[in-house]
This record gives structure tokens, sequence and C-alpha cells, in this order.
């Protein structure tokens, strides 16, 4: 896929944005409409804005309304977000929930203004045993569970607090799901508490990676995520562990893919150069802005992880599709009660009843394909019942005729000569 204009002006702004150097104006007509739904799926559009602010262009009011409207949201979740942080972990702590934060008020501190941050929720990791016990306290806590199309569970609170849980089961790699799980199992307490763990930098760098790894993979990636890793790596890459790094990573199978995806950030958020095989990171963008349907063969060179996803969604859709089946087969006592109504008082007949709605079914079934194939259109019909009705006429005309003639000769007999 040969990147639309809208696209690479997209990550030049940002560039621009993140490392505080002036907008440069766009060489050609932009679709507005489209750099916003493109800003918007990505979660970037609150950051956008600081890019079009002192741009001299002809930006629909519309669309720059639009693009405040996510700026003024991104201004009121810091401070929200900071104290909801607090007194989540203060929960936690006093009901025992073994867990660790990506600290939010962190993160917010790498960005070069705290309002540009991506983070549009409080993340918390855990076990699987602790998910009801996290969504009752929750609850309690007058959050509701919301639906969200990010791997975890997701917790909304007026007025804009939101909050992600995950356990393993956000990653499809079990290899990931395995580090997942020994990192939770050997992270020190955080500093005066006794359930809330923390991560040092290098554990977040793979941690982040892996997130990153599984959501191209399954070809969600965002740019919000690509920027929260940045914005980490610029700030806290001096206190890195790489020897440690590089071990776990080649332990995990995605040591390539992690230094691909690095230098593709540094080619839009650094300097860019030195890279070589440029088809390559052209390949991933693609990826990226097309949602995993474009450059995939590339990608899927380096991580291996496309195909197994792949496949195993098509088993997935393949498994999904026989239940389905099953399903309108043998559709439960509930609905068969609704067809044949003697089945509330004799419940131990469902099965016989299942056996004569299904040879209903087929005789129904057989029939119309007979039906099929000897019905005559209505069309057809209509032409056999016209030429009938005009065979009719016709021969009415001549028995009229005949009888005309008949009484022409009679009269001619009569006639005296």
């Amino acid at each position: 896929m040969s990147k639309g204009y809208e696209e690479r002006y997209l990550m030049t702004l940002l560039s621009a944005v993140m490392n505080q150097k002036e907008s440069p104006a766009p060489l050609r007509n932009l679709n507005w409409e489209k750099m916003f739904r493109l800003a918007d799926y990505h979660r970037v559009a609150h950051v956008v804005y600081y890019g079009i602010m002192g741009l001299n262009e002809e930006i629909p009011q519309s669309i720059r309304q639009r693009f405040f409207g996510k700026y003024l949201e991104s201004v009121h979740r810091v401070d929200r977000l900071r104290s909801t942080e607090r007194q989540v972990q203060a929960l936690l702590e006093r009901n025992g929930i073994n867990c660790f934060f990506l600290n939010y008020s962190d993160f917010v501190k790498c960005y070069p203004i705290e309002e540009m941050c991506c983070r549009e929720f409080i993340q918390i990791g855990t076990e699987k045993k602790y998910v009801q016990a996290v969504r009752t306290l929750l609850w309690n806590a007058d959050f509701e569970e919301r639906y969200t199309e990010i791997r975890g569970e997701l917790y909304y609170r007026v007025p804009g607090n939101k909050i992600l849980c995950f356990n393993q089961t956000m990653f499809f790699s079990r290899l990931m799901q395995k580090f997942y799980i020994k990192l939770l199992h050997s992270l020190p307490n955080k500093k005066g508490t006794n359930y809330i763990q923390e991560m040092n930098a290098s554990e977040i760098y793979l941690f982040l990676m892996c997130r990153l790894t599984d959501s191209y993979a399954r070809g969600d990636i965002s740019l919000s995520q690509i920027m929260d890793f940045w914005v980490f790596y610029k700030n806290q890459g001096e206190f890195f562990s790489w020897p440690y790094i590089y071990e776990r990573l080649k332990e995990l199978k995605i040591d390539e893919f992690a230094e691909r995806l690095e230098y593709l950030i540094l080619r839009w958020f650094g300097n860019g150069t030195g890279i070589e095989n440029v088809e390559i990171y052209d390949a991933m963008e693609s990826y990226i802005f097309s949602k995993g349907t474009e450059g995939r063969e590339i990608s899927a060179q380096f991580l291996p992880l496309i195909k197994t996803v792949a496949d195993c969604y098509s088993r997935d859709r393949k498994k999904e599709e026989l239940l389905r089946l099953i399903a309108w087969m043998f559709p439960d006592r509930e609905y068969m009660e609704t067809i044949y109504p003697a089945l509330e008082n004799v419940s131990i007949l469902l099965p016989y009843y299942w056996l004569i709605r299904l040879g209903r079914y087929f005789v129904r079934l057989i029939g119309s394909k007979i039906g099929d194939k000897f019905r005559i259109s209505k069309k057809t019909v209509f032409l056999l019942m016209w030429r009938r009705y005009q065979k009719v006429k016709v021969g009415e005309k001549k028995v009229e005729i005949e009888e005309v003639e008949e009484d022409t000769k009679e009269k001619t007999v009569e006639t005296p000569k």
C-alpha cells in the first residue's frame, strides 16, 4: 500500500510536536476529514491539535472544533486519572490484591507537555484468579464495566475515569503469557505497600514491547501505543539493562521484530538516519495504517506470530460456524416449547422433537427443490391462459361466421324467382 498524503503528513505533524519543532505546512491539499478520522482512530487527535494550532491553513472550522474537543478531553484527563490512580492503588492494597500499575503519573511526565499523554486509562496488571475480586471492588467503588476492543476489562466511572485491568490472557503467544506470570511472581513490592508491585525500567520496556508485538501481530496496533513506548524509551533508556533485555527478547522470539520496530520508531520520531532496507519499513508502515491487511508478507518474515494469529483466527471462525450450526439444529428447550407446547410437561421428549423439527425442515427443503424443478412461472401461466382465451375467441368468431353464412343461404333459397 502506498500511503496517502494524509498518513504521511500525520506522521510529520506528530514528529514535529513530539520533538517540539514548528509544524511544516502541507505541500498539497489535504482531506482534513480523513486526517481527523486517522488521528482519532489511533487516539492521537489531541496531539495533532498542538500541531495545527499555528498552521496558516484553511482547515474547516468543524474539523478544528473536533480536534479541539479531543484536546480538551486530554486536558481534563491528566489530573483526574492521577487522583483516581492513587485511590485505586489504596483500594487494592487494602483488599490484598497482588498487582502492578503501569503508573500513569510516571508516564505522563515523559511527554513534552503532560496533556499530550496518549494514555486514556489507568492500567492494572494482575493474575487471572483476581479478575472477579477486582470487578467486585470496582463495582462497589461506582465503576461499571464497559465493552472494549482492547484486550482486558475496561471500567468506567463518571465523569470520565477509566481503568483497564488485564492478566496473562491479554497475550496471544504462550511464551508471552509465561513471561507475564513469571514477571508477576518475581516483582518486588512498591515501597510502603504489601501487595502493589513495581517494575523497573527494563521490565517495563519488555512488557511494552510484548504488548506492541501482540497488537502488531493482530493487526490493531495504534500510534498512541507507539508514542507511549517512544516517550518512555527516550526518557528512561539510560536505565535499561540491555544484556537482560536482549536475553529476554530472544527467549520470547521477538528480538528481530523489536529491532525492526525500534528502527521504524526512530524513522518517525528520531533522526531516522542510517536505516537500510527502506522497503521493509515502508511495508511496516503500510501494515500499521491498513490495520494489518497490507505489507503482511514482509512483516511475517521477521514476526512469525502474524501467521500463527491468522491461522488461529481461521480455525476460530470454522469453530464458530460449527457451533452456530449445532445451535440451529438443536435449539434450547425454551425455543422448542414455543413450537411444540407439549414439551412444557414432558421435557424428556426434547430429543424426539428435535428429530421431528429436522425431519419437517428436510421434507420442506426437498419439496421446495422438487417444486423449483417443475414450477411454472406466473408469466408462463398467464401466456398459456391468454393463448387459450385467444383460441376460444377465434373459435367463437368462426361459429358466428358459419351461422351467418347458413342464414344467408336459407334466405337465398326462400326468395322467389
